[in-house]
């Protein structure tokens, strides 16, 4: 019977990377700032995106629509942020920054770019782009091959 280890593969490498930059970076923030994961990746979209949905929030930070209900009635009830009803569709609320979570952005960033600077130390900034390209490419490779297996699979249904 053949075996793989994926211990060492890239998939698996990412993976592990990733999760732990994101664990370093919610320690510090609920350290520094007592913002869960989800408070302070929403005030980060709401600092880009001006009065998205929830549902176009959870997309951005990827997480459930229903997941991020109690988040942001969290976050109305302790002044971060302010629900505004769509006018265009009243079933829909459009999320807002309050002055109080305006004022948290910049040190969001700080902690951030803090963290980048020491988890990337010892890292040329010539190996960072090239791992940022290969990145992008193994991105880009992988949405077209499902592209092309959907596309495939509703022809097989039709």
């Amino acid at each position: 019977m053949r075996k793989i280890d994926l211990s060492d593969s890239v998939g698996t490498l990412i993976a592990l990377a990733a999760k732990s930059q994101e664990r370093l970076a919610e320690m510090e923030m609920k350290k520094q700032l007592g913002l869960t994961p989800a408070q302070w990746k929403v005030i980060l979209v709401l600092d880009i995106v001006d009065g998205p949905t929830q549902k176009e929030i959870a997309e951005k930070i990827n997480v459930d629509g229903s997941t991020l209900v109690p988040v942001i009635d969290k976050m109305v009830e302790i002044g971060l942020v302010k629900k505004v009803a769509d006018p265009e569709d009243r079933r829909n609320n459009r999320i807002f920054l309050t002055k109080k979570a305006e004022s948290t952005v910049n040190s969001i960033i700080d902690i951030i770019l803090h963290l980048r600077k020491t988890i990337y130390r010892g890292i040329s900034e010539s190996d960072i782009n090239i791992t940022r390209n290969v990145l992008k490419s193994l991105i880009t490779n992988s949405n077209s091959i499902a592209s092309e297996i959907k596309s495939v699979s509703r022809k097989s249904v039709a």
